[in-house]
């Protein structure tokens, strides 16, 4: 049988032991310097020069002096006058007093358990504030998080984020979810394209906008929304960034959207109502649309609408405005009117004349005038189509009518 118990070495009573009081005050002398263990300091090489009863020590030093001779690695106590020594054993922790910290004895070496917790090496798993699981390894449970730089190190005052990825294939994102129901996706998706995806139920995505990896270039992906024209046909609430208006009603109002962007086309005849504090138009007037026409229309702050650029779809300008008119060209008038004219002077008498722009319903009227000259000259219209017209020259000569070429004339056309 041994005469000192296994963990703190603490000395036994031997049967038919004299002095029996020895052996027990010694090892309540142990279990008084060993249990709560709590150490001055651990980095003295020798005994201080006046140590107080009790006081005990971690004994680090591979050759300490003094009285402390004999006694490396071991944790000591003053008593009697005399230093005593323990051997500690792989599990034992100390308390440095001089510096607020517990060590713990690996069987080798003291190792500070704050300066180990400082570096946490290969933790399988941490939650906090909450239980982290086989996928999500790291799960935090709080109001709020916070990464910021370091300016104890010190750091550079950067602060990043790294979310690394096996392969361009795979995805590098940051998902937000609505009870554990993803909702958006940011990041770097199946590509390099940077991209935000969005989703109403957490399994059909759609791709809101991505970043070019290649260019830099952003491209903002929108379906287009149709939407029935009505006195409030309301673009705010599409949800998408280009909408299609359909249908030939009177629309007094794009709705109340506040800080709003779109761009709109329009299927039909619709009557867009000017009025500065709801829709504002470019004529400040009442604006008939025709098929494929386009605007842009923006809201501000309060939802009042204003259409910035409208084009129409054949390209004619949408009211005249101040202009010098050439000897050919073509206007279109607010109410939608087309008014077209040239000059024509050809070696022929019968010549086929196109529009500069073909109309895009029909041509009312074409008529046509010779320049005034020293002859007597007519001219004549025919085939009128809505891209051009035949003119027919003639002059009249001693009392016959015949075809003369080279005759300049004036034409003037009319449609829609």
């Amino acid at each position: 049988m041994s005469d000192a118990t296994p963990h703190l070495g603490l000395p036994l009573i031997a049967a038919s032991q004299a002095q029996k009081h020895v052996t027990h005050n010694e090892a309540l002398g142990l279990l008084d310097a060993l249990v709560q263990l709590a150490c001055l300091d651990k980095d003295l090489t020798a005994p201080p020069p006046s140590p107080a009863e009790g006081d005990r020590y971690l004994v680090v030093a591979a050759e300490p002096g003094g009285a402390w001779a004999g006694l490396a690695g071991q944790v000591v106590r003053y008593g009697d006058g005399v230093w005593t020594g323990a051997v500690p054993r792989a599990g034992w922790l100390a308390w440095l007093i001089d510096e607020a910290d517990l060590y713990v004895f690996d069987g080798a070496a003291w190792t500070s358990l704050s300066r180990t917790l400082t570096a946490i090496q290969s933790v399988s798993r941490l939650g906090i504030n909450t239980g982290a699981d086989a996928t999500n390894r790291l799960a935090v449970k709080a109001d709020a998080a916070l990464l910021t730089w370091d300016d104890a190190t010190p750091g550079s005052g950067d602060m990043r984020v790294f979310v690394n990825r096996k392969a361009a294939a795979r995805d590098a994102a940051l998902v937000f979810e609505t009870g554990y129901a993803a909702r958006a996706m940011l990041g770097t998706l199946g590509s390099d394209d940077f991209s935000l995806k969005v989703s109403p139920d957490g399994s059909a995505f759609a791709t809101a906008l991505t970043a070019s990896a290649r260019t830099g270039g952003i491209d903002f992906a929108s379906a287009e929304t149709a939407l029935a024209a009505a006195p409030t046909t309301d673009l705010g609430g599409a949800g998408t960034r280009r909408v299609l208006v359909t249908g030939a009603a009177r629309i007094a109002s794009f709705g109340a959207a506040a800080d709003r962007e779109r761009f709109v086309r329009f299927s039909g005849a619709a009557t867009l109502v000017h009025d500065p504090e709801a829709l504002a138009l470019p004529t400040r007037a009442d604006l008939v649309t025709a098929p494929d026409d386009t605007c842009i229309a923006t809201s501000d702050a309060a939802g009042r609408w204003r259409v910035h650029h409208y084009q129409r779809a054949d390209g004619t300008p949408l009211a005249t405005g101040a202009q010098v008119l050439g000897a050919n060209g073509s206007v279109r008038l607010p109410g939608g009117l087309i008014v077209q004219w040239g000059l024509v002077t050809a070696a022929d008498a019968d010549v086929a004349v196109a529009f500069g722009t073909a109309f895009p319903g029909s041509c009312l009227g074409v008529w046509a005038q010779p320049v005034a000259g020293a002859a007597l000259y007519a001219a004549q219209v025919s085939d009128v189509a809505v891209a051009g017209f035949t003119l027919r020259t003639r002059r009249a000569t001693a009392g016959s009518v015949a075809g003369a070429g080279s005759v300049p004339t004036y034409w003037l056309a009319l449609g829609a």
